[in-house]
């Protein structure tokens, strides 16, 4: 037997905490894979946001919880860090950043006062923003 890849691996282990912790169905992490296969350059949950992109971008301040767990770069932490903090004023960009979201992810699938996305969420090549560049392969 051949040894799959480690990042297929990853990519299982990752689409499995999806279905445990953030409220996703084996059908919503399998729609749009190559013949049943997760992608390997995209981790599940920012396929799944890419390929959804009409329920994007979120308000951080009025979405539920559930919505906002289907954010690229927001994990439960994060989350809980958001609602807690949304209850005493509005949450603006900056204080997502000293919250601990991953930004660079969730930059183009959220709005808050002092960011819009503008169009980066209808960006044809948003897909090729996040995936890792071509590798040059050697000669020798």
């Amino acid at each position: 037997l051949i040894q799959p890849p480690l990042l297929r691996e990853h990519r299982l282990y990752q689409a499995d905490w999806l279905l445990r912790f953030y409220g996703f169905t084996a059908e919503e992490i399998a729609t749009g894979t190559k013949a049943g296969h997760l992608d390997l350059e995209l981790d599940p949950k920012l396929a799944w946001a890419i390929q959804h992109r009409g329920l994007f971008p979120l308000d951080v301040n009025r979405a539920s919880r559930e919505l906002l767990l289907r954010v690229p770069g927001f994990g439960t932490r994060t989350v809980d860090r958001i609602i807690v903090a949304r209850r005493n004023s509005c949450l603006r960009y900056d204080g997502l950043v000293r919250i601990g979201a991953n930004m660079n992810k969730a930059r183009p699938f959220i709005m808050a006062p002092g960011w819009s996305p503008g169009r980066l969420i209808d960006n044809v090549d948003l897909r090729a923003r996040f995936a890792s560049p071509a590798e040059q392969l050697r000669l020798l």
